[in-house]
């Protein structure tokens, strides 16, 4: 079954926040003042948003669900319309990419860090918060319902595929960052 975002865009907000953490540990790994960054993957614009208040980065968000994209909007984002496949910025134009949760929703990995590298100067980061298979296994309902980790597997790639895939394109790995059970943070 596949998730229509636009439909989900109506009560996103009423669940979803930026995590001050998140935003924290982004701003240990690479100083945000003064930068141009790109949250990929925006959705509703939370992180994005938030950034915006913490920071004096030009924020740029990108978003293929319309409906996400125009909560974005309507929260005085820059958001724009684009997916893995098209980053809408020219060579060399982002000192700074993230995503948070959104790797899994990816269809072809490779082509968006080869995007991402075209997108990055040469002296960037990418930096992506997701859940790798060990942290999948030991979620407090596994025990409950086991055989959803085999479908969350197929979902999520895995911490060493993500780099690979990343290295291919161009990024070297410069670290990874566990922050707790539920979610690791790397920069490339």
């Amino acid at each position: 079954m596949k998730v229509d975002y636009n439909i989900l865009a109506q009560d996103y907000d009423l669940t979803r926040t930026a995590n001050i953490n998140a935003i924290n540990l982004f701003a240990a790994i690479m100083p945000l003042d003064d930068k141009t960054i790109l949250d990929f993957g925006c959705g509703t614009g939370n992180f994005s948003y938030a950034m915006k208040k913490l920071t004096t980065a030009d924020i740029y968000g990108l978003e293929p669900s319309d409906g996400m994209r125009e909560k974005a909007l309507a929260k005085g984002l820059d958001a724009r319309k684009g997916d893995h496949t098209d980053v809408p910025f020219g060579d060399s134009f982002f000192d700074f990419i993230y995503m948070t949760d959104v790797i899994h929703h990816v269809p072809d990995i490779k082509m968006m860090f080869s995007e991402f590298y075209r997108v990055l100067k040469p002296e960037g980061l990418v930096c992506i918060l997701t859940e790798s298979h060990q942290q999948l296994e030991t979620r407090y309902w596994v025990k409950y319902f086991q055989t959803i980790v085999t479908v969350e597997k197929k979902r999520y790639p895995d911490i060493p595929n993500i780099i690979t895939a990343a290295i291919s394109a161009g990024l070297d790995e410069h670290k990874i960052v566990t922050t707790d059970a539920e979610r690791a943070i790397f920069d490339l």
